[in-house]
């Protein structure tokens, strides 16, 4: 719920921050918020570290293990959140320079960088107690607390953009927002595992050791996301214009949307993949993973057939005819390497889920680095369609290369299997699917969004019914026997 609120919020937010920002402003905003983000990286690959630590720890009954690896990741954790806030400030002096940013917002752009690295510090030392409710599984708080800072969120930045306040007044209410969010997870977390003991000192060595050894991976996985889906604003920012950053991140935006989704749902693999393993259930992590991954392509595949098939229409209705067939263009591009990184994604799960996550990093920081060099080469040529393709090529590269063949090391399968036994049945699922939405895009183009919604919501029962008939003996012999059996039914 949770991800879904912050997907709609952001959904239907950004034509209303947009047009009361104008095309360049807009594009600041995403640019500021671009580049701070890259101070999250100082993380190295903490949270992940914590979060693996408690729910070993929980399940083996280790609670002084798990104290002190919440207590080490929170005191690297508060000096790291000091280097935040001073980089922050190198950030806010040079940003207009590098941005080429319009007087006339330099003032604004350098607050808000302050304001948001503000915040980005709070969450740095505060957030580990996030770490702690996924840990224990228990997401469904984490989403209650999620819901909570988005709708303090929400009435903030309505009140702000309607009294005239512009980019600063959307910083300070992320700052609160996420103040809020922050002190809900410690008091949470702190009744959810009352046998936490955190200690602010210096951690053992051992300790240390430990965490860095499972974190330092981690931290490369993040440094390769930070590459994929946060570079490519700031390629544009920086060699083509900031007016162009809004074209690009409308598009880009729709993505890293169903990103959360999937995300949302892969994240809660990791606590699973972890209690299997400590367990010794090697048939309980492949179950999860065939499970796992095809419910992941099923959630995103007619998200993404919508977004090739229909979405320029989509995007002319949603922010404006004017944005329509640029960003449509971007969005296509940006969604072909998903089809393969969703049918991946859980697979990512196990691997830090196992402690297996050595050469995921590694393949994500080529994929990142590859990803950085042709954008920026590529921009030169094609502007920003450029700099989409220069995401393309390496996350299909590394998706079809890497990924079928390390699954083998993670749960035993084949690539011959992965593919075929494993993906392929899902997406065929999807064909007739994008049959119909192509002829209603073509004979019936819609003329509104609320009549987009409803033909998108009109053609799913055609996915639906193809998905029933190609895993009928799945649904008669798995899902049905739960079914009944959660009605208090005899099959």
């Amino acid at each position: 719920m949770g991800t879904i609120a912050n997907m709609a919020v952001g959904f239907f937010f950004a034509p209303f921050i947009l047009h009361r920002l104008g095309d360049v402003a807009y594009g600041v905003w995403v640019l500021a918020i671009s580049v701070v983000s890259y101070l999250g990286l100082l993380d190295l690959g903490m949270q992940s570290s914590v979060l693996r630590f408690i729910s070993k720890g929980h399940t083996k009954g280790d609670h002084q293990g798990a104290s002190d690896a919440l207590s080490a990741g929170l005191w690297v954790r508060l000096q790291i959140s000091v280097v935040v806030m001073l980089l922050s400030a190198g950030l806010a002096a040079v940003f207009p320079v590098l941005f080429k940013v319009p007087a006339d917002l330099a003032s604004d752009a350098r607050i808000s960088i302050l304001l948001i690295g503000l915040t980005t510090a709070i969450t740095m030392s505060l957030g580990v107690a996030g770490g702690v409710l996924s840990g224990l599984n228990r997401y469904d708080l984490s989403n209650m607390v999620n819901l909570a800072s988005t709708a303090v969120r929400i009435i903030g930045v309505v009140i702000v953009l309607k009294t005239g306040h512009g980019i600063v007044g959307i910083a300070v209410c992320e700052l609160i927002s996420g103040l809020v969010g922050n002190v809900l997870l410690i008091v949470i977390a702190r009744r959810l595992y009352p046998e936490l003991r955190v200690q602010i000192s210096k951690p053992r060595r051992e300790t240390l050791r430990a965490m860095w050894s499972y974190s330092s991976y981690a931290f490369l996985a993040t440094i390769a996301v930070q590459l994929v889906y946060q570079t490519d604003n700031l390629v544009v920012g920086a060699f083509v214009s900031t007016a162009a950053v809004t074209y690009y991140a409308i598009g880009n935006s729709l993505t890293r949307y169903a990103s959360q989704l999937v995300g949302s749902i892969a994240g809660t693999f990791v606590p699973a993949a972890s209690t299997y393993e400590a367990a010794g259930d090697a048939a309980g992590l492949l179950k999860l993973y065939k499970n796992g991954t095809r419910l992941t392509i099923l959630v995103s595949l007619p998200i993404l057939v919508t977004f090739l098939v229909r979405g320029h229409s989509f995007i002319g209705l949603w922010m404006g005819p004017q944005y329509a067939q640029i960003s449509g263009n971007v969005l296509i591009l940006l969604s072909i390497p998903l089809f393969l990184a969703y049918a991946n994604r859980t697979a990512s799960s196990i691997a830090f889920g196992i402690e297996k996550h050595k050469m995921t990093a590694i393949a994500a920081i080529i994929e990142g680095v590859s990803n950085l060099v042709l954008s920026l080469v590529l921009a030169h040529y094609y502007g920003i369609y450029g700099v989409a393709i220069g995401t393309l090529i390496p996350s299909v590269a590394v998706q079809m290369i890497f990924w079928p063949r390390y699954i083998s090391t993670l749960v035993g399968l084949s690539a011959f299997e992965v593919v075929w036994q494993v993906w392929t049945p899902v997406f065929l699922s999807a064909i007739p699917f994008a049959i119909v939405s192509y002829a209603i895009e073509r004979s019936h183009p819609a003329h509104s969004l609320m009549v987009f919604v409803l033909q998108v919501a009109a053609t799913l029962p055609v996915f639906f019914i193809t998905v029933a008939l190609i895993f009928r003996t799945y649904i008669r012999k798995e899902v049905m026997p739960r079914v009944y059996s959660l009605l208090g039914l005899r099959a």
